[in-house]
């Protein structure tokens, strides 16, 4: 399994500080998990973004009633406002158990025991479609830059794990999977060292297996852009459009259209063994991706005191591979970086073409968790190129109109290792993480990054915690208003 701790490191890989006195978060989200093996959920993030077309009244409160699949309208948007990234992202609460406080700097260190050929890969299913990628967009230079067609009425899906028709009927009927995740999910643990916003993980553990979910509406649904920025974006007016969560329903939504765009629909795509899950009939189209099911099996560490952690653990990870390559048929992820507030003498139109190589170096600065996460999800799905396109506002003062200046391709291995990532180490973090849990009895448990220290915690939660909340949105939430010190503590009212 993992090696040997190092020096200061605990037994299970991690390095503590001190527990004494545990910190309590106080965002003002409410939790939130999937109410089991509900509907899919869509998340268009069209409707979102500052510039977005207003519907008229009554359609608006039609889609608000109970009941609804979390949509509003064409495509769907979350069934709450966006998170406050700034913020915690769940309110931590005195009767909850802290288990353990991990720094993050102590998860570069840990590795795989063995080679990465030891990591067994063996898919499951494949569920959706695959379309061919568009070889044209490789050639896009300023002159010949495209605007970003807007897919206003296709179901974009992010349903988390316990919500998925097929996951949890995987894990029953496989003795040996232990855990089901998401890649969305796991990728967030994966790149969790290079994180300043705060962000959650609901792990659930029944009978001996865990589940690692998503709260619908929480901070791992959107994209980040410029986080970790020596000048990050102000986080003031929550309603301006360049104030974290406005330009995280922009990346989002710019990233859901461009894996779109740069399909090629003039050949047809190959259908997989199964539709896409979350699809159903009458309810509109969903977006051309392929999701792969794959059962991911690590390998033990045979001088481990813990019986469990001798024995090989395998996982069954929904992946996404949005393209194939026309001639090789490599697994392509699509992704999109977004450029809102270009400064005149350093803009990606001055220095996409001549200085490409210091443009990604400064968005690998500025946005190492979102570049982490992608690249964790490509080495997941087993995705061996990235297409990574440079969309910028039209101008800089309309989050809605973009256009894609340029193209860069990179091969996931060589790309992970440029940021500093490896294999054995992505697969280091998550099979520790699940070794620790594996330690404790069945319950719910809550890992919670905090927004003022590079450390993440987890909590042990009661099983009615986090819960979603069936609360007509029309009526709104009573905000919190209570004073928090520097670590998110309610301070007592005197």
């Amino acid at each position: 399994m993992l090696a040997p701790p190092a020096a200061g490191m605990t037994d299970d890989g991690f390095q503590l500080v001190d527990t004494t006195q545990p910190t309590k978060g106080g965002g003002k989200g409410k939790g939130g998990k999937s109410k089991g093996k509900g509907k899919a959920i869509a998340v268009n993030y069209q409707e979102g973004i500052l510039g977005a077309r207003q519907r008229p009244f009554f359609q608006q409160t039609q889609d608000k009633g109970k009941g609804g699949k979390g949509k509003k309208g064409k495509g769907g948007m979350q069934r709450r406002q966006a998170p406050s990234f700034k913020e915690w992202s769940v309110q931590t609460k005195t009767e909850w158990e802290m288990k353990r406080e991990i720094m993050l700097s102590a998860l570069c260190k840990l590795q795989l025991i063995g080679s990465d050929k030891d990591i067994q890969r063996e898919d499951v299913m494949w569920c959706g479609k695959l379309h061919e990628y568009n070889k044209e967009f490789d050639r896009l230079t300023l002159r010949t830059k495209k605007t970003v067609t807007r897919f206003e009425d296709l179901n974009f899906f992010n349903v988390t794990t316990s919500d998925d028709p097929l996951l949890p009927d995987l894990l029953q009927q496989d003795p040996d999977a232990t855990v089901i995740a998401t890649d969305h999910v796991l990728a967030s643990l994966i790149a969790a060292a290079r994180s300043v916003y705060s962000w959650d993980i609901v792990v659930t553990k029944i009978a001996g297996k865990l589940i690692f979910d998503k709260r619908d509406g929480s901070q791992i649904d959107y994209l980040t852009v410029n986080e970790t920025a020596q000048v990050a974006p102000e986080a003031e007016d929550p309603n301006h459009m360049n104030s974290p969560q406005k330009l995280g329903q922009e990346a989002s939504c710019v990233n859901q259209n461009f894996s779109q765009m740069v399909l090629d629909m003039s050949v047809a795509p190959t259908e997989m063994e199964k539709a896409n899950p979350f699809e159903e009939d009458g309810d509109g189209h969903a977006a051309s991706v392929a999701y792969r099911y794959q059962k991911i099996t690590l390998p033990g560490n045979p001088k481990d005191e813990i019986e469990f952690n001798q024995k090989p653990l395998s996982m069954i990870v929904r992946t996404e591979v949005n393209a194939k390559m026309p001639e090789t048929g490599a697994y392509v992820s699509v992704k999109a970086l977004t450029e809102y507030d270009p400064k005149p003498n350093d803009s990606w139109a001055m220095h996409l073409e001549t200085q490409r190589g210091k443009v990604l170096a400064t968005e690998l600065k500025n946005n190492a968790f979102k570049l982490g996460r992608w690249t964790a999800q490509a080495i997941l799905a087993g995705c061996d190129v990235i297409k990574m396109g440079f969309v910028t506002r039209r101008a800089p003062s309309d989050p809605w109109s973009h256009q894609v200046l340029g193209m860069q391709t990179h091969y996931t291995q060589s790309f992970a290792e440029q940021m500093g990532m490896s294999r054995s180490n992505a697969f280091g973090i998550l099979r520790n993480i699940v070794d620790l849990v594996m330690q404790w009895d069945d319950g719910k448990y809550l890992i919670l990054k905090d927004p003022t220290k590079p450390v993440m915690r987890i909590y042990a939660v009661p099983w009615d915690e986090l819960a979603e909340e069936e609360e007509d949105e029309g009526d709104g939430e009573e905000e919190d208003t209570r004073e928090l010190d520097e670590d998110g503590n309610v301070v007592p009212q005197q």
